[in-house]
């Protein structure tokens, strides 16, 4: 499951001044301080034209000799650079075992994939298949792949990374546990060159989830340099190829002219990280980018400058999630009609309508949308009724029962704008709100926080705003979510653990489909998410790019590598 991650702010980045399109050779140097920007990049020579040949000379009448046409200026594989303003670059983590790789998605190749309709497909597995118990899983591997310094990809890779990223002495991924021997891995083992085999310990179908998750790093590589040393320079078999990283600055990419599937139409793509919105647009205007990321309000000002807007990925959810609701010390929180007057308080047409300018529409559930796995009415997001917060507040012996009544919101700095129009409309039905700004590790150290909330760490009872793009199949985004167990840590609730589990463990597909949509239902009910909108993932895209023929619907990440040249 491909997909991009992870949001915050840090100090500006300086720009460059570059010269000419993205097509051209060189790819621009960051600026080395904020203060001036840097030396513009020295332009590539061109081809020089063919001279017309000279004019021979005739024994008669001379004729005047046709000039011989120059060839043209061949271009010979990807050429050019892809340039973007990025807000955030998270953890800037280049290993999938580190929280999440946020270039990840582009160097490495994942087991399985995904196809517009959620299904699974192959990647590096090109075929697969369980037994009839539900045990073993057994991994045909693609012939011909490569790695980025020209090593083969073989099963002992498949295994090797399996192994690792379920390995929770190592990994902080989300998603590792579910192959961890700790829950649900028996065996691991290569049966030739190119078969490998998983044996878990009980069925669990849904596991193909985190088969797809789990990119294939090079064994012999990673075993010689050492983790260390790997994560400065990662290796791996994807579409393009690490080139460097500048911490909170930049970071560049170049295309992997031996990939086994779609190449690259640019020889490179470099991101700059700027998070503020002005300097993105000024940027954008200035020709030094080809793609960023603006406010909703902002997107019909530059369609009508001439930059053109895309779709790209699934729908982005945006929702609220309660840790610890359950814990003596959890405050108004853990009382569920607090959680459901902060939901009934908001007015989520509204919200669409003005802070995403008409490209949302109410909604959000946790990963969860009308083309999603197990989808339901009772999914839908709670009316706007104010009278009704009000009711369910007095009902709960708001503020007075609590003694500290505020309400403490974790956020990054780039969501807080959006966060503190949420609390104006808790202010309106008598919720008192707080803002707490945080960099973006140590947003996500809480969010994935089981081990640090039932410590009694102080965001216990506290809210984070999370945003970001829906999925196909959410069974273990929500098992992290609702289960006593998931990271997130938020319900700790006995029926929601059972109805999990059968919807989970149940091999007859029908059968589990209807599990898992009455499991939903219940999770709905138990208000440790409230969803508030579902708004389109859109960019905007400067003349210097084409179209975008790769996997739009799985995020910019994966659609990179079929981004054409401008015809």
């Amino acid at each position: 499951m491909k997909r991009l991650l992870f949001i915050s702010l840090i100090a500006i980045l300086a720009f460059v001044l570059v010269l000419g399109s993205c097509a051209k050779e060189e790819t621009p140097a960051p600026a080395p301080a904020p203060a001036a920007p840097a030396p513009a990049a020295p332009t590539p020579a061109k081809p020089v034209p063919a001279a017309p040949a000279p004019a021979a000379p005739a024994p008669a009448a001379p004729t005047p000799a046709k000039p011989v046409p120059a060839a043209p200026a061949a271009k010979a594989g990807p050429y050019g650079t892809i340039r973007v303003a990025d807000v955030d670059y998270s953890w800037e983590s280049t290993d999938p075992v580190y929280y999440e790789s946020f270039i990840g998605w582009s160097i490495y190749d994942s087991l399985l994939g995904y196809d517009a309709q959620g299904n699974f497909v192959p990647d590096v597995a090109e075929k697969w298949e369980i037994s009839p118990d539900g045990n073993t899983w057994t991994f045909h591997i693609r012939h011909g792949i490569k790695f980025h310094n020209g090593d083969p990809l073989t099963a002992a890779d498949v295994k090797f990374s399996v192994d690792r990223f379920g390995d929770m002495s190592l990994s902080t991924n989300p998603w590792s546990w579910y192959i961890s021997p700790q829950y649900n891995k028996k065996d691991s083992r290569v049966v030739d060159d190119y078969t490998y085999q998983f044996v878990s310990d009980h069925p669990e179908p849904n596991q193909a989830v985190v088969f797809a998750w789990t990119r294939i790093l090079p064994k012999k590589y990673y075993e010689s340099v050492g983790m260390d040393a790997f994560r400065k320079k990662p290796i791996g078999s994807g579409p393009w190829k690490f080139v460097n990283l500048i911490p909170k600055t930049s970071y560049k990419l170049e295309a992997n002219t031996d990939y086994w599937a779609q190449v690259p139409a640019f020889q490179y793509m470099q991101s700059y990280m700027m998070p503020e919105q002005a300097t993105r647009i000024a940027s954008l205007k200035a020709g030094e980018v080809d793609i960023t990321f603006v406010d909703f309000d902002r997107i019909k000002d530059l369609v009508d400058a001439g930059f053109r807007a895309e779709k790209v990925g699934l729908p982005a959810q945006s929702n609220l999630n309660f840790q610890g609701t359950w814990l003596p010390d959890a405050g108004p929180t853990g009382d569920i009609r607090v959680r459901q007057a902060m939901s009934y308080a908001l007015n989520r047409q509204e919200i669409c309508n003005t802070w995403y300018q008409g490209f949302a529409k109410p909604g959000g559930m946790w990963f969860m949308w009308e083309q999603g796995y197990g989808w339901s009415d009772a999914l839908k997001a709670d009316p706007y009724d104010p009278a009704k917060a009000k009711a369910l507040l007095a009902e709960a012996g708001y503020p007075g029962k609590f003694a500290d009544p505020t309400i403490h919101l974790y956020t990054t700095a780039p969501a807080q704008d959006f966060i503190l129009l949420l609390i104006n409309y808790w202010k309106e039905v008598g919720i008192q709100a707080k803002i707490e700004v945080v960099d973006s590790t140590v947003w996500g150290s809480y969010f994935f926080s089981f081990n640090r909330i039932k410590s009694g760490d102080p965001n216990v009872g506290w809210i984070f705003n999370w945003a970001f793009a829906v999925v196909m199949n959410a069974t273990y985004q929500c098992s992290n979510m609702y289960g006593s167990w998931g990271v997130h840590n938020t319900g700790n609730d006995p029926k929601a653990d059972e109805l999990y589990k059968k919807a989970t463990l149940e091999l007859d597909p029908v059968k589990a489909k209807q599990y898992w949509t009455e499991f939903q239902a219940y999770a709905r009910t138990m208000y440790v998410d409230v969803g508030i909108a579902l708004s389109d993932p859109i960019i905007i895209v400067s003349k210097n790019l084409g179209e975008f023929t790769g996997k739009v619907y799985m995020g910019l990440a994966d659609c990179y590598n079929g981004i054409q040249h401008p015809k």
